[in-house]
């Protein structure tokens, strides 16, 4: 089981927020780093034993710029980043730099979905998933990537991990599942193991000092 820590950057600095409400989102307080720049929370994660890191550029994803300079030089960490890939000329211009998302929320070239090298993020908010049919993407995704079940509006929340979700889901793929959203604790992450989830995407818990790397 994987514990792979989060990171959203928007406008240069990490930030933290709730429920996807991300013109809400305000600059990262933790308890294992005393600053909010990119580097400084990769370094600390590294320090406590991170080998991969999840990292949402919340800029791209929105449409108004991106952070790929700072993400560039984060190189001491596997990195699988949310670009808001929205297109084949986005993934081609990123996939260089890192393992790439391809998320619901964003894409509109569904080809993208059947790449190889790549994260494929089911981005759901209050139980639905966006943008898509989930049978219908089920039926095109390449089957050996690994699925993100992303709760969106239990991001931040720690109000517990929506596991019929993700039970759905699990029960209808093969490949490798990665869970985030709304990860109280470490009974989550037991729950979660023991449905069968390769690894779970964690920020709040870890830097309130809830749950350890």
């Amino acid at each position: 089981m994987e514990i792979i820590p989060v990171m959203d950057i928007m406008d240069g600095i990490v930030v933290s927020g709730k429920g996807g409400e991300r013109d809400k989102y305000k600059p990262l307080k933790s308890v294992i780093c005393n600053s909010c720049n990119p580097i400084d929370v990769a370094k600390a994660y590294k320090n406590l034993g991170a080998k991969k890191v999840y990292i949402a550029d919340l800029n791209a994803i929105l449409g108004n710029g991106n952070n790929l300079d700072i993400i560039k030089k984060i190189d001491f960490l596997y990195k699988i980043v949310d670009f808001g890939i929205r297109d084949r000329k986005d993934y081609e211009k990123v996939r260089e730099f890192f393992t790439p998302i391809i998320a619901t929320e964003t894409v509109k070239d569904i080809s993208l979905f059947k790449e190889k090298d790549i994260f494929i993020s089911l981005d759901f908010k209050n139980g639905k998933l966006l943008n898509y049919n989930l049978e219908d993407i089920i039926n095109i995704i390449n089957k050996n990537v690994p699925l993100i079940v992303l709760d969106i509006s239990s991001v931040g929340s720690q109000r517990g991990v929506n596991i019929d979700l993700v039970n759905k889901i699990i029960n209808i793929v093969n490949n490798p599942v990665y869970v985030g959203g709304g990860v109280k604790g470490e009974e989550d992450i037991k729950t979660l193991e023991d449905l069968g989830v390769t690894g779970v995407l964690v920020g709040t818990a870890i830097h309130k000092g809830i749950i350890k790397i």
